[in-house]
């Protein structure tokens, strides 16, 4: 990469964050922003762990990467899947694994990570991701073949207890379980009770040395990329041997560093067809009073994958029917992405257009300065729609309801029946979930495509679907859309009453 559009995109990272923190009274939003300017002050100075790691990530080797033997396989993996992994295992400081919807991204990582501390039981190994989801979802699964290996959770504030089992608070009681039958001195036990649960619940600076201690005293840790910034990583005797980041091109490049600079080896796993970094409203201000800011035309990861050689492809997918399998493969990945799960489901593609009882937006909210984007048609049919899956179905379907807007979103909540088998969602809220059926509310009857017309906004929205597809949207608005009509052109159309 050209080192001065490095430099210069650094720069505009650094001008943003320091803007944001001006603006912002979000007292952990500020801290957040703080911990990222530390994080690129680290970068700019060359102060990371392994430099080596650092400039391959700047500018990548186009040298062949060898792939290591592996004896055995803990998972059933296919071709892609194991070249990626014994890729993964190699010399290099950097790989990157490009993974599709459903091509079983977990899987790999969770392969990878049981292979890496196969060949090196001391490894220490930090799993990251934009998100507690992923974290949680892969943490799960390597815990299947958990014996002998010591896994760490560390959270933010939420209260997810999906795998609490690995979280510092359960390692403590455990360790204090064991403290208090092992140690026959109960002057001395409560001593040591007492001054660590006092760190823990009180002192925020004591309890980060305490995750820190379980941290480098773990085979795996696995936190969020921003979490990863709250603690001094700064000894060489503390770097991690390898950083792997799942969801890495929905990260910002300053939460992918964090993980990078303290880290002899990394694996980046992502899809630069899935969503980017999305900033809000009040980001985008920000970006725009900042001159020269390259921010929103340049996301660095996209281009490090697209322009890398040595990226591993899974290539199979087992989510998706084939009938939404194959129209995905076809939109968005040039018909490369196989069909693993092989399996045709009747009436899986379906779009619902209707005559609309007013034009949406309506113009008071289009003339207003954020106008609240939102259909009260499709609200209706889409309300109906979920109430007849939920009532005719089998009793274990579960429904993603998703659309473009914020607005709308609220308005399904209110109309839509309340189930446990239903989540409605925008569509960076559902990134790396699933659902047995969607429903995509199009919302809009007039005006701008630019949310609807954005491949993988749409790729993200449509993939998340095991089996059937309801795309609610009138028929004469979407048709003028390019990829709305070729997505239309693959459904059966039926004109709602």
């Amino acid at each position: 990469m050209n080192r001065e559009l490095w430099i210069d995109h650094l720069r505009s990272w650094k001008a943003f964050l320091n803007e944001r923190i001006s603006l912002t009274e979000d007292e952990g939003e500020r801290i957040k922003c703080e911990r990222q300017i530390k994080t690129i002050e680290r970068v700019r100075c060359g102060a990371v762990l392994n430099p080596s790691l650092l400039s391959e990530f700047i500018s990548p080797s186009t040298d062949e990467s060898e792939e290591t033997v592996c004896e055995k396989f803990y998972f059933d993996l296919n071709d892609s899947q194991k070249k990626a992994v014994r890729l993964s295992l190699g010399e290099n400081n950097l790989s990157l694994i490009q993974g599709p919807p459903g091509t079983g991204k977990t899987q790999v990582i969770a392969e990878m990570c049981l292979q890496l501390l196969s060949m090196n039981p001391g490894l220490r190994i930090l799993v990251c991701s934009e998100t507690h989801v992923a974290v949680n979802n892969l943490l799960s699964r390597i815990a299947q073949y958990s014996k002998g290996i010591r896994i760490v959770r560390i959270r933010d504030k939420e209260n997810d207890e999906a795998v609490d089992e690995f979280s510092p608070e359960t390692i403590i009681d455990s360790y204090l379980e064991w403290a208090s039958e092992s140690i026959q001195n109960k002057d001395a036990y409560n001593i040591i009770e007492q001054e660590i649960k006092e760190s823990i619940s009180n002192d925020q600076r004591k309890k980060n040395q305490i995750e820190k201690a379980l941290a480098l005293s773990a085979n795996i840790v696995g936190m969020t990329c921003n979490r990863v910034a709250a603690y001094d990583f700064r000894d060489r005797t503390e770097m991690f041997d390898v950083a792997i980041i799942d969801e890495v091109c929905k990260a910002t490049l300053p939460e992918i560093l964090s993980p990078l600079v303290i880290s002899k080896k990394a694996v980046l796993l992502g899809d630069p067809k899935q969503l980017p970094p999305v900033f809000c409203s009040e980001e985008q201000e920000i970006i725009r009073s900042i001159q020269n800011c390259n921010l929103n035309r340049f996301m660095y990861i996209d281009s490090l994958f697209n322009e890398c050689k040595k990226a591993s492809v899974l290539d199979t997918q087992y989510r998706m029917s084939n009938q939404i399998g194959g129209m995905i493969s076809d939109l968005f990945y040039d018909g490369s992405l196989k069909n693993g799960r092989n399996e045709d489901v009747e009436d899986g593609l379906s779009w619902i257009t209707y005559e609309p009882s007013n034009d949406w937006p309506i113009s008071t909210e289009e003339l207003s300065d954020r106008p609240k984007i939102y259909n009260d048609d499709e609200c209706r049919i889409v309300a109906d729609l979920v109430k007849q899956i939920i009532s005719e179905g089998n009793p274990n379907t579960t429904v993603a309801v998703i659309a473009p807007y914020r607005a709308q979103i609220s308005f399904l909540r209110k109309v839509c029946i309340d189930s446990d088998r239903v989540k409605i969602d925008t569509v960076d809220g559902f990134q790396g979930k699933e659902s047995d059926v969607v429903i995509f509310s199009v919302t809009r009857t007039k005006g701008s495509y630019r949310f609807l017309a954005d491949d993988r906004r749409v790729n993200v929205a449509l993939s998340r679907a095991r089996d059937r597809i309801f795309i609610v949207g009138n028929r004469e608005y979407s048709e003028k859309e390019p990829l709305l009509k070729t997505i239309m052109g693959n459904c059966r159309v039926i004109e709602w009453q």
